[in-house]
């Protein structure tokens, strides 16, 4: 009798290309929003594509995600190189790191714990500022150096609209204000639940807004984001990874996946640079607002943008 569990069976796909087909299943996860639903949707229905019986396991909470890796109920994830490195590694982040280095890190830290960091998505969705882009332009502003500049210059006294678990945690406000040098004045300063920064800047009632990287609404309103010229913020870059012993029964799971990447601005390419990152965040800010604003599913886009870019055929 065959053992079914070991059996490969060779099929061709267009294009002459040769794959394994599993027998058992490769069970791919994700968290509860908007840009992991999207990335869990490309990576189960690319290693589908390429002949895997995959199950989705999705909505999760980041701890839960991490768990479902590490009790070996999850094979495959993508999560954020600032989240690996701080919350399920532990470590403290120094300012200056840059997306290649904290990359680097995160990949050689978590080896030991038997996961494969495959190549990252230059998307960096973390905290930042942003700005209706004639604003940016009439007071020559582009970087977070500028903006500090621009708040001493009228003595803190610009509109600006953060959440609140920016105005306290210890890579929020205080710290971001004591690093650039600068204060925002406490009567010009809003607070409010996540995405009420958004509906401020989109609404005028502040100058500044405290977003995401990778936020829907910078593509739909054409918002100027404050560079972090002088890497204040962790990196949080998206990036697939996968169990060890997962890629050893099937190492091809990393040619396939990382070939996804590679459709992303500067994916695969070392070392990451300002312009690849900034070009990371406007693809994923439209891909985000296909769901969030144009009220598509996770599934149709990942499957257009798969098509789209030749990784499947219909």
């Amino acid at each position: 009798m065959c053992n079914l569990k070991i059996l490969l069976v060779v099929v061709a796909l267009a294009g002459g290309a040769l794959v394994g087909l599993a027998a058992e299943r490769i069970v791919v996860g994700c968290k509860n929003f908007t840009e992991q639903y999207i990335v869990g949707e490309l990576m189960a229905q690319l290693l589908e594509a390429n002949g895997f019986q995959v199950e989705r396991a999705f909505d999760l909470s980041s701890m839960a995600l991490r768990e479902g890796m590490e009790n070996g109920d999850i094979d495959v994830c993508a999560d954020y190189t600032g989240t690996a490195w701080m919350v399920h590694l532990g470590y403290k982040f120094y300012p200056g790191m840059s997306n290649t280095c904290l990359y680097y890190a995160v990949k050689a830290a978590d080896e030991v714990n038997g996961f494969v960091w495959l190549n990252p998505i230059w998307n960096n969705n973390t905290y930042a500022l942003a700005s209706w882009p004639e604003y940016a332009q009439e007071h020559g502003l582009s970087t977070l150096s500028d903006l500090a500049a621009w708040y001493n210059e009228n003595g803190g006294k610009v509109p600006t609209f953060i959440d609140f678990e920016f105005s306290t945690r210890p890579d929020g406000l205080p710290a971001l204000e004591n690093f650039y040098g600068f204060k925002i004045d406490p009567d010009s300063l809003k607070t409010g639940a996540p995405g009420a920064s958004l509906m401020g800047l989109a609404n005028r009632q502040v100058d500044v807004a405290m977003v995401f990287g990778t936020d829907a609404a910078i593509a739909k309103y054409g918002w100027i984001v404050y560079a972090d010229d002088r890497s204040f913020f962790p990196p949080y870059d998206l990036t697939p990874y996968v169990r060890a012993e997962v890629l050893e029964r099937h190492p091809e799971i990393a040619d396939i996946l990382n070939g996804l990447v590679a459709t992303f601005p500067g994916g695969g390419v070392f070392p990451a640079t300002p312009e690849m990152v900034a070009a990371g965040q406007r693809a994923w800010q439209e891909l985000n607002a296909q769901v969030d604003i144009e009220k598509l599913e996770p599934d149709e886009v990942a499957h257009e943008y798969l098509l789209e870019h030749g990784l499947i055929q219909e």
